[in-house]
This record gives structure tokens, sequence and C-alpha cells, in this order.
């Protein structure tokens, strides 16, 4: 099987959550045997140039425009799309601290429209398109302006976040590639503008959110964009495909029980945490928090009457961080404050030295946080975030044993503070009062594991489906 790959972002961005989503599914794909040909711009200053070869000069059909491919020294199958007028800037959407640049819908349906081109310049017949976020314009130009070369060929995108949408003018649809027809509230206008991401989404054959809580959030709240009606009126195409994550990165090496209790005293002592017998909760407050950092709040004084620990990953931005900053100061045995972590690397040292992990949200797209916190034994702490619990979640029930011999979670029917408080005393409990039934919780969910060649092999099952 041949398949098309389009990101806006390059693998090399370390940083970029988009990134090394899409390379992970690259690289899984081609483990299942898939020929995968992937594209994303050669943005200079983020990529070394003395890790590509310099491949042809291409002339794209959309503009008329020169364009030149790179390939990966690594791998002739990564490539890359030169066009310094649009990818060689400070930063990928926008300069940094900046407004998101103003030519955004045409540098990525440009970027759509070279790996198209490319395709038919080099014969490269894919037998599926896999778009990401605004590479999804592809999904428009295979049925105008690369209608011939691509007929019927499925196109799937995969929806990472759909906070990120960009509105131009209706003076670019021609421009971009876009059927003249599909502007009005039905298809990719909103407000008189023309939606990047409602345009991808209307022209692609299946739309891929990347769980199933995220999916259900989307369809059952109003979200930015107006978009709850337009994936409503679309619903049969859209599908969930939970990601998955790296386990030869997120892993406990030699005996589970004595690395996590080595890691967390020296945490504990790293932070000037007493290091004595408490329970230690890590909770980390980023862009998908929710309400994570009110109930925290709330629940604050009775958390240090607790026997346990907080530690706090936020940042300096975040409105809440002076507050916890100053109740740390009077409390620095019990609780730590730490700058939001950049990498995995440091995530991984606090998820592994942690009992729990406190996270409320109805939004985070991925549900990769409780994946990483799964795989190195620590417990959730959260509230349901669809009509069932995670679909991978079995909920701790202290009145139900047969419940509780395979659960892998504590979670709460509501994301209200004293809910979160009660499951958490219950937890407390059982940490402290039942030690086997605890390392039986935490054995329950290490066994949980969702990799990438999980996620792919779903991608694998929905292209194939006779249903396009």
């Amino acid at each position: 099987m041949k398949i098309l790959v389009i990101c806006p972002e390059c693998y090399p961005v370390s940083d970029s959550p988009l990134a090394r989503a899409v390379v992970s599914i690259v690289h899984a794909y081609r483990r299942q045997g898939v020929e995968a040909l992937n594209f994303s711009p050669f943005f200079s200053q983020f990529t070394n140039e003395n890790d590509c070869q310099q491949g042809q000069k291409l002339v794209e059909k959309l503009g008329n425009r020169e364009y030149s491919v790179l390939k990966s020294v690594s791998c002739g199958s990564d490539l890359f799309i030169r066009y310094d007028d649009y990818f060689n800037r400070p930063g990928i959407y926008g300069n940094p601290g900046e407004k998101a640049y103003h030519d955004n819908h045409l540098r990525f349906s440009f970027l759509a429209s070279a790996a198209l081109n490319y395709c038919v310049e080099t014969g490269f017949k894919p037998d599926a398109i896999h778009v990401h976020e605004w590479g999804g314009i592809a999904g428009a130009l295979i049925k105008t302006v690369y209608s011939e070369y691509f007929a019927n060929t499925p196109v799937l995108l995969t929806a990472h976040n759909i906070r990120y949408d960009y509105h131009s003018s209706p003076d670019d649809i021609p421009k971009l590639g876009l059927p003249a027809d599909g502007f009005d509230m039905d298809g990719y206008e909103f407000w008189g503008k023309v939606s990047m991401l409602k345009a991808a989404m209307l022209y692609s054959d299946r739309i891929v959110f990347t769980s199933a809580s995220y999916m259900f959030q989307l369809l059952s709240t109003d979200s930015q964009g107006g978009m709850r009606g337009f994936l409503e009126s679309h619903r049969k195409k859209l599908f969930s495909i939970q990601s998955g994550i790296d386990y030869g990165l997120w892993n406990i090496p030699g005996n589970p029980e004595d690395f996590k209790r080595q890691r967390k005293d020296a945490l504990r002592a790293e932070l000037g945490l007493d290091v004595d017998s408490s329970l230690l909760m890590y909770s980390h407050l980023d862009s998908y928090s929710g309400c994570s950092a009110q109930i925290i709040s709330t629940i604050l004084a009775n958390l240090l009457n607790m026997n346990l620990q907080l530690i706090i990953g936020i940042s300096e931005h975040n409105s809440n961080y002076s507050y916890f900053n100053s109740v740390q100061e009077k409390h620095r045995n019990r609780i730590a404050i730490l700058p939001l972590s950049e990498n995995d690397e440091g995530l991984y040292q606090r998820l592994v030295a942690s009992d729990m992990f406190l996270s409320i949200s109805f939004s985070e797209p991925s549900m990769a946080l409780f994946l990483k916190a799964a795989a190195v034994g620590s417990i959730q702490l959260s509230n349901k975030r669809t009509q069932k619990p995670y679909i991978y979640t079995m909920p701790y029930d202290h009145n139900s044993e047969e419940a509780s011999a395979s659960a892998n979670a504590f979670l709460c029917e509501d994301a209200s503070p004293d809910l979160i408080l009660e499951q958490l005393r219950i937890a407390e409990s059982v940490f402290h009062e039942k030690k086997s039934l605890w390392a039986r919780l935490v054995s329950n969910v290490e066994s949980l594991k969702v990799s990438w060649d999980d996620t792919v092999k779903n991608y694998l099952l929905l292209l194939g489906s006779n249903s396009y």
C-alpha cells in the first residue's frame, strides 16, 4: 500500500507535539509495510540543510511557482518542500510573540499543491492521502487542480486540534484551489471568510480525531469557531482513533516498584519535600488542563491537611501561578511548584515519581498525558470526559470488589471540587490502608498500552474499508 502524508510542520521541530505525532505515525506506517511518502515544509530555522539531499526543482500547478524538493539523508521518503518566500521565516505560523502570518492560507495550500505535484511528476500513485491540520487543503486540490491524476483517491484528515484555524478573504478562493460552490455556511465559509479548517474537513473523505473523548466533547459542547453544527452535519465521516505513545521512551526499567520508589524519593529530596510515606500527586496545568487550577485552589486547604504531597507543573504566565507560589512559600514540605516541562524527559521524571496524576479537563485532544502517566504506573484521578469513562479505563468503585479488581483510575462523574475531593480521599485511603489493592491498581494501569503501531493499524483498517 502507498500513502502520501502531508503535514504543515517538519519532524526536526522536536518541541512540536504535532510534528512528533506525525513522524510517529509515518514510522509506524513503514513498520506495517506501507510505502509512506512524508511531506512537510523546509523551515530553514528548524531543519539542518546538511541533513538533506538536494532534489529536483519542479513547478506546482496551483500558482505555477518553482520549488525544490529536498530528501532526508536518513530516509529518502521524508521529503521537504523548499520555497524560501513562504518558509524561510522566524516561525512556523507567525513570528514568535506576534500574530499569525497574513498569508498562512497561501503558504499551506502551496505546500499541499507542491506535494501533490511531486507525485504527478514522479509517478507516485498513492492508494490514500493522509493529511494533518492545514495540510488538509489537499482534499480540495485533488478535486480541482489535480483531479485527473488523483481521481477516486481517498483523503483522510487527522484533526489533532481544532482550536487552530485560519480565516482569509474570499477573494483568495481561486488562489487556494477551492471549488467556488463550497463557499457557504454549509461549506467552508465562516462569517464571510474562508475557514482553512472547514475546507480541509469538507473535502476529506474521513475525519479522524485523536481520542474518543475529544470527538465526544466537540459534538456535545459548543466549541470555538462554531464547529459543532458543521461537524454534526458531517457525522457519518467522523471517526476517533486513539493516538499512541512511544513505549521506547515511556517505560520503567527493572523492578517497577523499586524504580518508582527510588525516583519518588529522589524527586522529593530535590524539591525539598519530606521523604516520608505520603502519597505523591502531580498535576500538569497546561493549556488543556481546563478547570484543574480552579479545583485545586478550591480544595487546596483540604489537601494540605491530608497525608499527601502535591507537585504542580505550571507556567509563570498562568494567572494562578502567583497564588500557588505563595502557598508553596508557606508549605514547602507539602507542595512544590515546577515550570511546565518542555520535553518528554522532564515530564517522565515527574510522572514516574508520582503515585497519582490529577487531570481535570474536557478538551485534551489526544489523551497523551493519560497514556504516559499510565505507562509509568501513575494512577489518574480525573473527571469523566464522555458518556462513559475513557474508552480504556475502568473506574475504581469502593463499593464493588469485582470492579476494584480490574480498576485502573479514580474517576468522578463531574468536574466539581466536592467530587474530586471525595475521590482523592478514597484514593488516599486505599494508598495508605490497602497496599496490596493499590499495587493491583498500579499493575492494571501499567498494562494499559496504546502504541503508535496500534494507532496505525486502526488507520489502515479505516483506509481499507469499502465505505468511501
